[in-house]
């Protein structure tokens, strides 16, 4: 009887063993599938945050291009009274103040000469307009370009008198001249423009270089007008280009 309750005890232990094995075994696998789910909501952390600061650098990254492109676009809309003699009136908005000092100025300014008085704008891309006595001319910003930081267009407006502008070797093409119903497009080279405002007619000379000019509404090719030609304007009608004899004109 004793050798059949050992024999039981044996295979009780045996059964309690294996029963024991079995837990340890199912709680390794629990314990296993906890560390790798651990591991995996780590992994999945990990990569979250990587993924969150590389889009806060590139975005950091754009921003600071963004501002470098605004601050270089902005920087472009410049440009600067570099000389100017005499009695010389300006303004932005409102009443006419005197002139008393060179400066930079990044908007729309209108410019009046009087007599024995010039003024001499610099562009942007270096070209120069200068305003003889008597003259008044309105000065504006850059056009850019949309997308890329390049000028597009440099545009002054002649009200009256007379201007001589030089076209630099960057800026050829750029600078547009309206006068009365045309526009005059500077290719390169020195010219001047001339504006009667009481007989509404005027004309361009041009003592060297290439010279467009057009008129503002549109409607036929612009006249090209080389070194030594000129064209007059009015009526809404522009001349064919005739010889001019530039030592008549002052070109200082």
């Amino acid at each position: 009887m004793s050798k059949k309750w050992h024999q039981l005890e044996k295979l009780d232990h045996k059964a309690l063993k294996k029963l024991q094995a079995e837990r340890e075994k199912a709680a390794k696998q629990i314990q296993d599938a906890e560390e790798k789910k651990r591991r995996m909501v780590i992994g999945v952390a990990v990569l979250f945050g990587i993924v969150v600061l590389l889009i806060f650098v590139s975005v950091m990254r754009s921003r600071s291009a963004s501002l470098a492109r605004q601050e270089e676009r902005a920087k472009m809309l410049f440009s600067r009274v570099s000389d100017f003699s005499g009695k010389v009136e300006h303004r932005n908005i409102g009443t006419w103040d005197k002139l008393t000092e060179k400066f930079e100025f990044d908007k729309e300014y209108t410019y009046k000469t009087a007599e024995e008085s010039t003024i001499t704008v610099q562009m942007q891309l270096d070209n120069q307009v200068k305003l003889f006595p008597l003259s008044e001319m309105t000065v504006m910003p850059p056009t850019l370009n949309e997308t890329e930081n390049k000028i597009e267009k440099e545009p002054v407006i002649l009200r009256r008198g007379e201007l001589t502008a030089a076209i630099s070797l960057d800026g050829r093409g750029v600078l547009e001249i309206e006068v009365a119903d045309v526009v005059v497009i500077g290719a390169s080279g020195l010219f001047k423009v001339i504006y009667d405002e009481k007989k509404s007619s005027g004309e361009v000379v041009v003592k060297n270089g290439l010279v467009e000019v057009g008129k503002k509404r549109g409607g036929g090719r612009p006249v090209k007008v080389s070194g030594f030609y000129k064209v007059t304007f009015g009526e809404g009608e522009i001349s064919t280009p005739t010889q001019a004899s530039v030592i008549q004109y002052d070109w200082r």
